[in-house]
């Protein structure tokens, strides 16, 4: 159908779970995908196979989405690469847990750093790129716990719940500067990624986490990267033209309870 055809993506976090699939998603149905992520030979892998289906489609990037001269350099080699920028996608994140009492400082930081600060940096040095392809389209992945509340989820709630907010800034900032740049986000439920590995061990391990994770989805499964993927690519897409600030729970029901 080539609902992308034209677009030029960068996905953060693209080597593995959700961005492998946003990547493959979107070169299938007609884009060129840059995939920048810091596990480098994990990128061109993920790459690779998406050359098999659509030679040329992507390239991979080392980044360290912390780094705000890697956002430099990672912007700059897409836009050469593919021509320009009229997509970013911010998925790179990381998973934690542990509450008030038990979360170090340490990793209070190394979440905000990656989860919060890469989507500031990342969004800023790449405006002027997106400006000048547009339509653009700016996609923040969130979490359902940037809605609901985990007292054994406190740096990754504050994170996603800061995405959140940060997304509809960036929206109204966007639109009330007469730019025809839109930004969303995007709230998974517990998807089938190495980032709720955590959660599934928090859960006692194996069948039996993943079994504790399930019982709280009204749907009674966890969500797979293609669920994510389907909403990725719509606003990705020219058919989101006139939605923007708007958040996206894939979520099998659990923010409704």
């Amino acid at each position: 159908m080539a609902r992308v055809a034209g677009k030029k993506v960068v996905i953060t976090g693209g080597a593995q779970g959700l961005g492998a699939c946003f990547g493959r998603m979107l070169a299938d149905e007609g884009a060129k995908v840059a995939l920048t992520d810091i596990n480098f030979d994990g990128a061109k892998a993920t790459a690779a196979a998406i050359n098999e289906a659509h030679p040329g489609a992507a390239i991979a990037i080392k980044h360290d989405v912390t780094s705000k001269d890697d956002w430099v350099e990672a912007l700059g080699e897409a836009a050469e690469a593919m021509g320009g920028i009229s997509v970013l996608i911010n998925n790179a994140g990381i998973g934690t847990a542990g509450s008030i009492e038990t979360e170090t400082w340490e990793g209070w930081r190394r979440t905000q750093e990656i989860d919060v600060d890469s989507i500031f940096i990342g969004t800023q040095l790449a405006m002027p790129y997106l400006k000048d392809d547009q339509p653009g389209s700016i996609i923040n992945i969130s979490s359902v716990a940037g809605l609901i509340a985990d007292g054994m989820m406190l740096s990754y709630n504050a994170a996603k719940a800061a995405v959140w907010m940060m997304s509809k800034s960036i929206a109204l900032h966007c639109a009330r500067s007469g730019y025809d740049i839109r930004c969303n986000s995007v709230h998974p439920v517990f998807t089938r990624t190495p980032i709720i590995d955590p959660l599934v061990e928090l859960g006692g391990g194996g069948e039996e986490g993943e079994r504790r994770l399930v019982r709280q989805i009204p749907l009674q499964r966890l969500g797979e990267p293609e669920d994510v993927g389907y909403c990725i690519l719509y606003l990705a897409s020219d058919e989101s033209r006139f939605v923007t600030a708007s958040e996206f729970k894939i979520d099998g029901g659990i923010t409704a309870q």
